[in-house]
C-alpha cells in the first residue's frame, strides 16, 4: 500500500543502523539512571542524521516529511522508546513555531538550532499545554469549556505577563525554549488560549521537579512554574485566544509520531520475544516449534503490520487529520501492549526480569497509551466527526455540562 520513496528507504536504513549501534546498549543505562538524566552524547549523534532538525521547515534545511518522521520514529522506538519521545516532542514543538507562520520568530529559533546541531551542542525546543488539572478537556473537540487553566496572561504594554505552572512537560528541563499555551481570559477559561515561546533563561522561569516515570524514562518528564514571567509580543504563537486551532493540529500531528513510536516498541519487543522462543529448548525442541507459541507469534506480527499501515496512513494524510491519527495512536498503543504483554509470557519468569529487557518494553508500552492524549480521549476524537455529522455536537456539549 505504501511504496516508500528512495529518501524515505534512505531515512528508515540510515536511522536503523543508527539506533541499532547507538540506542541498542544506552537503552538500559537510561532507563535505569536518575530521572532527568539526558545522554547529550546520543543527542550530539542523533544531530548528524537530521533527528534534531529533520522537522523544519525546508527554508531552514528541513530534509523530513512526516512519513520519514514516523519511520524514523519507528527505528528508535524498536531499540528506546524514551529516546524516540524526546525527540518526537522536540521536533512537535518546532513544529508549533513553524506553524505559528512568525517569519520573526521562525528566525529567531530556528537558525541557532541549525548551527548549534552542526556545532555538535544541540539546543532543544519542549511544548507546554497540560496541566495538573487541565489537559484533556483542551484535547477533546466535545468538552465542555468548563476548564480553568492556572497559567495566565496579562498584557503589561507591549508584552505579556504569565504566571502559573505547567506539568508532564516532555524536556522541559534541557530545553531552550518552550511553547506555552496560557489563557488571557480574566475567569481562566479556555477560551483565552494564546501560545507563547518562552526562552528558558527568562527570569522567573523555574522547573520545579522533574518526575519519576514508569517508562520512557531517557525522556524526561518535568513540572515547572512560571513566576511573572515577561514575553515580548514578537513571540506570540498565535493571535490572542486562537490557539486552539493550533492545539488540535498539534494534536494531529503528536498522536501520528505517538503511533509511530508504539509501532517500534512494538516491533522491539516481538523480535525479543521471537529470538527467545527459537533458543529457548522445551518438550525436546524449540519452544516455537509448539503451535500455541506460533499462533502467538503470527498474532503479534499480524497486529505490527497492521499498526504501521494505519500509521503510515496518518502520516500522509494531508492536511494532518486528528480522527486518523487517533485512529492509529489508538490502534498503534494497544498493539503495542498486547504485543509487549505477550512478549513477557512467552519469555516466562526471565520476561520478569530486568535482565530481559521485556519488562522495559512493558512499561513503556503502557505509557504510549497516555500520551498525546489518553486512548479514551482519542477515541473521542474519532467519534467527533461522526456526530458532528449528525447534528449532535450542541447535545453533547449540553449534556456534558
Amino acid at each position: 500500500m505504501f511504496e516508500l520513496s528512495e529518501a524515505q528507504q534512505a531515512v528508515q536504513a540510515s536511522v536503523r543502523r543508527f539506533a541499532r549501534r547507538e540506542l541498542r546498549w544506552r537503552a538500559r543505562k537510561l532507563d535505569t539512571a536518575p530521572p532527568g538524566t539526558v545522554d547529550w552524547d546520543l543527542l550530539r549523534k542523533s544531530g548528524a542524521f537530521g533527528l534534531l532538525s529533520g522537522q523544519l521547515p525546508a527554508r531552514y534545511g528541513g530534509t523530513m516529511d512526516r512519513l520519514s518522521a514516523a519511520i524514523a520514529a519507528e527505528e528508535l522506538a524498536h531499540w528506546d522508546a524514551g529516546s524516540a519521545t524526546l525527540l518526537a516532542a522536540n521536533s512537535l514543538a518546532q513544529t508549533a513555531i513553524a506553524l505559528s507562520g512568525n517569519d520573526a520568530l521562525m528566525d529567531w529559533v530556528f537558525p541557532d538550532i541549525v548551527a548549534s546541531e552542526a556545532q555538535q551542542e544541540p539546543v532543544l525546543v519542549a511544548l507546554a499545554l497540560t496541566e495538573r488539572r487541565v489537559g484533556s478537556d483542551l484535547l477533546n473537540p466535545l468538552a465542555a469549556t468548563s476548564a480553568r487553566l492556572m497559567v495566565t496572561a496579562k498584557q503589561r504594554g507591549d508584552a505579556y505577563v504569565l504566571s502559573g505552572r505547567k506539568a508532564y512537560c516532555a524536556g522541559g528541563n534541557i530545553a531552550r525554549w518552550i511553547c506555552v499555551f496560557a489563557t488571557l481570559s480574566d475567569n481562566r477559561s479556555p477560551e483565552g488560549l494564546t501560545g507563547f515561546v518562552v526562552p528558558t533563561s527568562t527570569p522567573g522561569f523555574h522547573v520545579s521537579e522533574v518526575l519519576p516515570t514508569m517508562g520512557l524514562r531517557a525522556c524526561p518528564l518535568v513540572e515547572f512554574y512560571l513566576e511573572n514571567v515577561s514575553v515580548p509580543r514578537q513571540h506570540l504563537l498565535t493571535a490572542e485566544g486562537t490557539a486552539h486551532a493550533l492545539v488540535q493540529d498539534l494534536s494531529a500531528r503528536g498522536r501520528c509520531q505517538g503511533a509511530a513510536i508504539a509501532v517500534g516498541l512494538a516491533c522491539g519487543a516481538f523480535e525479543l520475544a521471537r529470538q527467545h522462543t527459537i533458543n529457548r529448548v522445551q518438550g525436546g525442541g524449540p519452544i516455537a516449534c509448539h503451535q500455541m507459541v506460533q499462533q502467538m507469534l503470527a498474532d503479534m506480527a499480524t497486529q505490527i503490520e497492521a499498526a504501521r499501515l494505519l500509521t503510515y496512513k496518518a502520516a500522509v494524510t494531508e492536511p494532518p487529520d486528528l480522527a486518523v491519527s487517533s485512529m492509529a495512536k489508538v490502534f498503534a498503543s494497544d498493539v503495542a501492549v498486547k504485543v509487549a504483554t505477550d512478549a513477557v509470557q512467552l519469555m516466562g519468569a526471565y520476561g520478569t526480569t530486568i535482565k530481559s529487557g521485556a519488562e522495559k518494553y512493558f512499561r513503556d508500552a503502557k505509557m504510549t497509551q497516555i500520551f498525546e492524549g489518553t486512548n479514551e480521549i482519542c477515541r473521542l476524537s474519532i467519534t467527533a466527526p461522526m456526530l458532528q455529522d449528525a447534528g449532535l455536537t450542541a447535545v453533547s456539549r449540553r449534556l456534558s455540562r
